[in-house]
């Protein structure tokens, strides 16, 4: 017969694991810096990405690359997703608890990562920081220049497709994380609302040069996407979608109790 003191301490000793969702510039790291954590480490795959981008001699500034820059980044971004990935799946195997500090754009790869930590006896909790696509743009933009080259910036059309994809995983997300979600807002008072005038503003001055020349229907396809995510985008800008994602924000305050719950 099992004892009522064996399941506690069974259930003390699950492994738990945070998955953070946001997009760049969302300010993860400067909630989780205000967040009790409980002493969870905290795993994320752009430290390994900057370490080997320096390694190889390569500016952290990605949105000012050049095509031989941005194809030496490519193959670290490469390595560095093989390397973490090893990391992570010793920290499973191992039953560490621990946050992934992602942006977790991927709904499919991140309910695939949610079932595979359940399988492996792991209590999930996703901790989703909102903001706003200007916002999200603006500290990209910033972050290189803000931390005097050691941290990097991406290329600001990734920034934008990766908010889009966020933004949209968030119904979703809430349904199927239930109680062990959170949500969080870091957005700008008055951020722009159209998606042309934010092309014009943080992308526009950073369009790549020197990139390999399309056939017609490379390029028929390229326009077609772009077409569909700026209309999903001012979707997104004019829906009261993210309205209804703010409003349902909590506070840090509230946020901690709910977190210190899951893991205690």
């Amino acid at each position: 017969m099992i004892k009522l003191v064996d399941l506690l301490l069974e259930v003390q000793e699950q492994p738990k694991a945070i998955i953070l969702a946001g997009a760049p510039g969302a300010g993860k790291g400067y909630v989780l810096s205000g967040l009790d954590l409980g002493g969870l480490k905290v795993m994320n795959i752009d430290n390994i990405f900057i370490d080997k981008l320096k390694q190889a001699n390569v500016t952290l500034d990605l949105k000012n690359a050049t095509p031989e820059e941005r194809s030496i980044q490519a193959k670290q971004m490469a390595a560095s997703n093989k390397e973490f990935k090893g990391n992570l799946q010793d920290t499973i195997e191992g039953k560490q608890s621990f946050i992934l500090d992602g942006t977790a754009a991927s709904q499919k790869q991140t309910l695939k990562l949610k079932n595979e930590l359940e399988e492996a006896g792991y209590k999930v909790f996703m901790l989703y920081v909102y903001t706003d696509l200007e916002r999200s743009l603006k500290q990209n933009q910033d972050r290189f220049e803000k931390s005097g080259g050691e941290d990097r910036s991406l290329a600001p059309a990734i920034v934008m497709r990766t908010w889009m994809n966020v933004t949209k995983n968030y119904e979703p997300y809430k349904e199927i994380f239930g109680d062990n979600f959170a949500l969080v807002s870091n957005t700008l008072d008055d951020g722009l609302a159209n998606v042309e005038d934010i092309i014009d503003k943080y992308l526009t001055p950073f369009k790549p040069t020197g990139t390999k020349e399309k056939t017609p229907s490379q390029k028929e396809k390229s326009a077609k996407q772009y077409a569909e995510m700026k209309a999903d985008i001012q979707n997104l800008l004019s829906d009261e979608s993210t309205s209804k994602i703010t409003s349902n924000a909590l506070s840090k305050e509230e946020a901690q109790t709910k977190i210190k719950k899951f893991i205690s």
